[in-house]
């Protein structure tokens, strides 16, 4: 939003936050929004209307896990999901394919999946007292009270996708954009 301000500086930008990307793309197509920044789950395609076009921001980010400070695999810099088995995960359902993502590699790695629904402020929270641990995008606010670590293999990845419904809007925020993600993900 600093960025958007400073390129149009008597224009402010509003933000438009839903954890479903498909949500938001309905959104930018019917035209109540003029641009989504989103992100499609491995596996999981996202609904885009045709007449949208989409811009790639990253190919592929893979998702750390989330987990208290004091969860022996916080010790470690890389978190193999092995060391994972006895814990129950929680993510937010309403996050287009995050759900299936996470089943998909917990049955690849031979573990029943026990998942919590609830949204991430709440799973953040139950992390931090051990009693889940969670996905989480690599370049998440730290805190003291929680660990973020890679998983072992980058078993769940995201493309992220700008969206707009004409390429000169995507070119108008499109530098931006990257250069933010630089700057939070150094």
């Amino acid at each position: 939003l600093r960025r958007l301000r400073g390129r149009a500086p008597r224009t402010e930008p509003t933000l438009q936050m839903d954890v479903s990307a498909n949500s938001l793309l309905g959104m930018v197509a019917s035209g109540r929004l003029d641009l989504a920044f989103v992100h499609e789950v491995e596996g999981s395609p996202l609904r885009v209307p045709p007449q949208l076009c989409l811009r790639v921001l990253v190919e592929r980010e893979p998702q750390f896990v989330t987990l208290a400070v004091d969860h022996p695999a916080a010790a470690r810099r890389e978190v193999a999901l092995p060391d994972l088995a006895g814990d129950r995960w929680m993510v937010d359902s309403t996050v287009d394919g995050e759900w299936n993502a996470l089943c998909r590699v917990l049955r690849a790695a031979g573990q029943e999946p026990d998942i919590l629904h609830g949204d991430y402020l709440t799973a953040y929270s139950l992390a931090a007292t051990g009693e889940v641990v969670t996905v989480s995008q690599p370049t998440a606010h730290p805190r003291s009270d929680l660990a973020l670590r890679p998983l072992r293999g980058d078993p769940i990845g995201v493309r992220l996708l700008l969206a707009a419904r004409t390429e000169a809007e995507i070119d108008g925020v499109f530098a931006e954009l990257a250069d933010a993600y630089r700057e939070v993900a150094r």
